[in-house]
């Protein structure tokens, strides 16, 4: 079992772009629902992973860029 920490790190650093405008839930480094409604994406995390708890996010439709002046 991965813990939360590993499991936000793994999120940070991946690309989730095909995922773009949608909620998902993470689950041992992997994606394992989406869906663009959160109550779908919780719906079909409880069916097939009971007793488990995700990381559910929403991924941006856009990029986010930061510009820093220095």
């Amino acid at each position: 079992m991965i813990d939360a920490y590993e499991e936000y790190e793994w999120y940070l650093k991946e690309d989730l772009s095909r995922y773009a405008g949608m909620w998902i839930a993470i689950l041992d480094k992997k994606v394992v629902a989406s869906g663009r409604r959160i109550a779908k994406v919780l719906e079909d995390f409880k069916k097939s992973h009971p007793g488990k708890t995700p990381l559910i996010t929403k991924i941006n439709a856009k990029l986010s860029v930061l510009r820093l002046s220095v």
